[in-house]
């Protein structure tokens, strides 16, 4: 399936993620048979079609991104209604094209959700310290007793990527996971409700 992903439409909706840690990540969030998903950071929508392989066939999952034209950013006019279509039959697919760290577009997760927890909460999307740490302390609480948050590019130190530094904290305060491939470039890191 992930491999169907990364080559789908010659790459059109691959994933910016590593192979070899985006497999290990599946396989938890598979065993996890999530009803509720958010993923924070769209991009070119790899994940997304991603996770509703994963996740339970009538799952529902959010996906928050700045609008198109935005550095980082594909949501735009083009790919939309490809993203809306990438669930399973009875899957529903919310775009939520705006600010993750506004008030307002919690709020709209939050009607989405119809005052359901969520299962997995994907963090990729500002990469900045306080950018994730704010998408953290936003949309973490929404994440259920036993679900899972999961962060992108936990292994990066630049100053465009400062991730590991609150996942270096998340390490010494409960249960966690860290998932770096061979090349040790981005890693995923998964924290446990």
């Amino acid at each position: 399936m992930a491999a169907g992903v990364f080559n789908y439409a010659d790459g059109f909706f691959g994933p910016e993620q590593i192979w070899d840690e985006i497999i290990v990540a599946l396989n938890e969030i598979r065993a996890l048979r999530p009803r509720c998903i958010i993923e924070i950071g769209t991009n070119g929508g790899g994940t997304l079609l991603m996770w509703s392989r994963v996740a339970h066939p009538e799952a529902t999952i959010i996906s928050i991104d700045l609008r198109g034209g935005q550095e980082g950013s594909r949501i735009s006019r083009l790919r939309s209604p490809f993203f809306r279509r990438m669930g399973l039959p009875r899957q529903k697919i919310h775009l939520i094209s705006g600010d993750s760290h506004l008030p307002a577009t919690l709020e709209i997760a939050k009607k989405h959700l119809r005052n359901e927890s969520v299962d997995f909460l994907f963090i990729d999307g500002d990469h900045s310290d306080a950018g994730v740490r704010t998408d953290y302390e936003m949309y973490g609480p929404l994440v259920r007793e036993g679900g899972i948050v999961g962060f992108h590019d936990i292994a990066l130190d630049t100053p465009q990527h400062q991730v590991h530094r609150l996942w270096r904290e998340l390490t010494h305060s409960g249960r966690t996971r860290t998932i770096i491939g061979k090349s040790a470039r981005c890693g995923i890191g998964l924290v446990y409700r």
